[in-house]
């Protein structure tokens, strides 16, 4: 059973169920009442107390769960079905947080099809639900302090429940039902991402450390991925701007320092894979080193595996030499780079072009060293 956050910080929340549902104390157990199916149950704060229908209640959690576990039906929230249970608790703020309690593999069922398309190769969406259930056993009590194991967006991973599913998605997961990957007998930190732009990171280059599994490998095939090619674009005084909000004040800008990329090269100032380590920013004020994950959001890279340009909206020149020099202002400073993501571990559309020639497990240790597999039932 994982414990999922649907949502936090609500006012109320409206439950119902297509047969008879009862609502416990989560801590103790004891039955607080029963409802019978598709009616519609509204929990609200009251007093500093949770209220199921207008009625405080003691019970700082209670959770809702099918009378007959021996059916097939289902608990709906906010308008969305899910198995298991659903588990509503009073948050120190006086909000309720939501949460789903679920077997894992129906768990993965709600997850696979949100993060890969059902209509890629089979042995694509097998690594993918490996993956996900092997960074969901990994991830449990990631979020214990807000009362659940993981969350339902991309912090974590993207969790839709019933509706979420499809029938492509559930082979692959009964395909490899209960299956995970560990390393020296433990589960692993299956990190996953779009596309490597032709090389993965190593797990150190998004911020993290160093871990023997998550190594920066070549992924030719992930040349096939739309978009991969990007650009973003800036004049020199908005590239000064957004460093200034962020906390990196350099004043007028006048210099960049950068290695000119060249991928699986590293350098002082790049990761082996070739990703922005750090990169140095000279101003009128004071120069600034800015980490090259912390530059990603900042002004909003898809990947750090990037380059400079710069000039003119006419004319822009690769940064070649390692250091560019700014004209004025209204220079024209373009990060230009490829792939989309952290880089790290599993590359979902390299997968995907794998998967015309490969087995799930051949594709996974492709992107994860000497692990091996394991079932948890």
């Amino acid at each position: 059973m994982i414990r999922v956050g649907l949502s936090e910080g609500q006012a109320s929340a409206i439950l119902t169920a297509d047969d008879a549902y009862v609502a416990r104390d989560a801590l103790t157990g004891q039955g607080l009442d029963k409802f019978a199916g598709n009616t519609l149950t509204t929990i609200t704060v009251k007093e500093k107390k949770l209220a199921i229908n207008g009625k405080a209640i003691s019970a700082k959690a209670v959770r809702f769960l099918i009378a007959d576990s021996r059916t097939m039906r289902y608990l709906s929230v906010a308008g969305k079905k899910y198995h298991g249970n659903i588990v509503l608790t009073l948050a120190k703020d006086g909000t309720i947080t939501v949460i789903n309690e679920v077997k894992l593999d129906d768990y993965i069922g709600g997850v696979i099809s949100e993060e890969m398309s059902p209509g890629w190769p089979m042995e694509a969406l097998k690594a993918q639900a490996v993956a996900a259930r092997t960074f969901a056993v990994y991830s449990l009590g990631l979020h214990n302090e807000d009362g659940y194991d993981v969350c339902a967006t991309t912090h974590c991973q993207v969790y839709g429940g019933i509706e979420s599913e499809s029938p492509e998605g559930l082979r692959a997961v009964s395909s490899t039902r209960g299956e995970i990957m560990t390393y020296q007998g433990k589960p692993i930190y299956a990190a996953f991402h779009a596309s490597s732009g032709g090389m993965t990171a190593g797990s150190e280059e998004a911020g993290g450390i160093a871990l023997p599994y998550l190594k920066a490998v070549r992924d030719p095939l992930d040349n096939a991925t739309p978009n991969r090619e990007w650009q973003v674009s800036m004049t020199a005084k908005e590239l000064a701007s957004d460093l200034a909000a962020a906390g990196f004040r350099v004043g007028t800008l006048k210099a960049i320092e950068l290695t000119p990329l060249k991928i699986g090269e590293g350098a002082a100032d790049r990761y082996a894979s070739g990703r922005l380590k750090q990169i140095r920013f000279i101003g009128t004020t004071q120069s600034v080193v800015v980490p090259g994950p912390k530059l990603r959001w900042i002004v909003g890279l898809p990947s750090t595996l990037a380059d400079i340009r710069y000039g003119t909206e006419k004319k822009t020149t690769l940064n070649e030499k390692g250091k560019i020099e700014i004209s004025g202002p209204n220079t024209v400073i373009v990060f230009q780079g490829t792939g989309r993501g952290h880089g790290i571990g599993f590359s979902q559309w390299g997968a995907k072009a794998m998967a015309a020639k490969k087995k799930y497990r051949d594709i996974l240790s492709h992107y994860y060293k000497d692990v091996e597999y394991s079932f948890l039932f």
